[in-house]
């Protein structure tokens, strides 16, 4: 417990020290001095972009494409490069903030999903009958028939997996970096249309029609945790990227937020209506799509938030919402196209290049990929709390040792041994049982030794596996 102390005091001490590098400000809303300042939600985006700088007000724009939709969208991990895929097969990847276009193309078949893999040069998305991979060109490399009927992807990036739900109730686990499937099993909760991960434990989490939440691992085939979240069905999940706070909206018109360390409702806002979609920005910022109109709150994790912070009328129905990491931008995905919403103050101003960098060159995203598969981590080792890797699995050393005790079980024997009287002295009977005891000993020493020879058979490896012969360093490529 010293120790831990320590290590916190120290952990204080040099996120104190770091802060002060930390020179960019959140951005903020501020309304005239006639206007009441707590009422925000007034302001429209084109209000916003007027008073912005230049840079900024070029991240507001819209793509008006109603032949196509509803679009579904997804942003890279460093935010600097989108993906669309509209209902009606259209698929488009750009640079939104160069406005550069990667590739557009018709894949002819409907859309239900897509997700970027581990760069911006692998998209996997969701079609009528399998998920396909294509590159940053749109040529097509891969498809995952293994992964059937697919309405949501998700990607977890430190265990390389791409994860889908599918609608006759399966979820597949795929390890994309090997090409191989890595976990697949029914949850016999209906179909899986609300899904989403929880960036620090890289749990799913599934929401039904039932309104229950399930947390899932690969690693087990029946739900880690199941949550009552509403009393109907439930259409959005999001968890934020801390991996503290869960918000779930559902058709009782409710948007409640959760504390996933303790799994309980901390608190719940009533919304015009049934609300279909929510995201959840790096700086605990809340957008709802309902209906045809974006509502952002802030302050809704702590119990501040009275009303909307702001509200944007997309002239769709809203099917998908993503927060752009690090900028202050909402992308919004919707019947008549894509909107990028502005949101002063959504994103963290101080970009951490450590874990995602913005303006990456052609080299440092070759570098990081290679650290990246370095750096992969098993799909076993995933569990809802990440610190059990530092921790001794008593449960299942226990069940070992019942194992080897079943295995290496000797019924003991009675010892059965009378020595023979000599009349020799009158000490003559300690003597007797001195040579008793001693003959007893032995016996039970040989058996001991039986019983090591057994337990060194069963469970000692051979010596040829204890020194494997020295492998070349490419033979993992063979």
């Amino acid at each position: 417990m010293k120790l831990t102390k320590e290590k916190f005091e120290r952990r204080i001490e040099a996120t104190a020290k770091a802060e002060k590098h930390l020179v960019e400000n959140v951005g903020f809303v501020a309304p005239d001095d006639e206007e009441d300042h707590s009422l925000t939600y007034s302001i429209r985006q084109k209000e916003i972009v007027d008073g912005v700088d230049l840079a900024a007000a070029s991240k507001h724009f819209e793509l008006k494409l109603p032949r196509f939709g509803p679009y579904h969208i997804d942003y890279t991990d460093n935010g600097r490069h989108l993906v669309i895929g509209g209902r009606k097969g259209h698929l488009a990847s750009i640079d939104w903030q160069t406005k550069h276009l990667h590739f557009e193309q018709n894949v002819m078949e409907k859309v239900s999903d897509v997700k970027f893999l581990h760069t911006e040069n692998f998209i996997a998305v969701a079609q009528k009958n399998y998920t396909y991979v294509y590159d940053n060109v749109g040529t097509e490399l891969h498809c995952l028939k293994t992964m059937y009927d697919t309405a949501r992807l998700e990607f977890l990036p430190h265990h390389f997996l791409l994860v889908g739900a599918s609608r006759n109730s399966f979820l597949n686990y795929v390890d994309v970096s090997v090409g191989k499937q890595v976990s697949s099993f029914a949850t016999k909760t209906g179909p899986l249309d609300v899904m989403c991960q929880n960036p620090a434990n890289a749990i799913i989490h599934t929401g039904h029609t039932n309104g229950t939440v399930s947390l899932w691992s690969p690693n087990s085939k029946e739900p880690l945790v199941k949550i009552l979240t509403h009393l109907s069905s439930v259409r959005g999940v999001a968890v934020d990227d801390q991996g503290n706070y869960m918000a779930t909206t559902g058709l009782d018109r409710k948007c409640r937020i959760w504390d996933v360390r303790m799994f309980r409702q901390l608190h719940a806002y009533s919304l015009p209506f049934g609300a279909a979609n929510v995201a959840i920005s790096q700086k605990l910022d809340i957008a709802c799509a309902v209906g045809n109109h974006v509502q952002v709150f802030r302050g809704m994790h702590n119990g501040t938030c009275k009303e909307p912070y702001l509200v944007h009328n997309c002239g769709g129905v809203v099917t998908d919402l993503k927060f752009v990491p690090w900028e202050d931008v909402l992308g919004i995905g919707h019947g008549h196209g894509f909107t990028s919403m502005l949101v002063p103050g959504a994103g963290d101003p101080n970009v951490d290049t450590l874990r995602s960098n913005p303006y990456e060159t052609k080299s440092q995203r070759k570098e990081r990929e290679v650290k990246q598969l370095l750096d992969k981590i098993q799909p076993e080792l995933i569990s809802l709390d990440p610190d059990d890797i530092n921790k001794v699995n008593e449960g299942l050393l226990e069940l070992e040792e019942e194992e080897r005790k079943k295995i290496l079980y000797i019924r003991p024997m009675a010892v059965q041994y009378t020595p023979r009287h000599k009349m020799r002295s009158k000490k003559s009977g300690w003597k007797m049982e001195a040579r008793k005891n001693i003959v007893k000993d032995q016996i039970r020493l040989d058996r001991n030794m039986e019983k090591h020879a057994v337990e060194k058979e069963f469970l000692e490896k051979p010596e040829e596996q204890l020194s494997p012969k020295k492998k070349h360093i490419l033979d993992r490529l063979k």
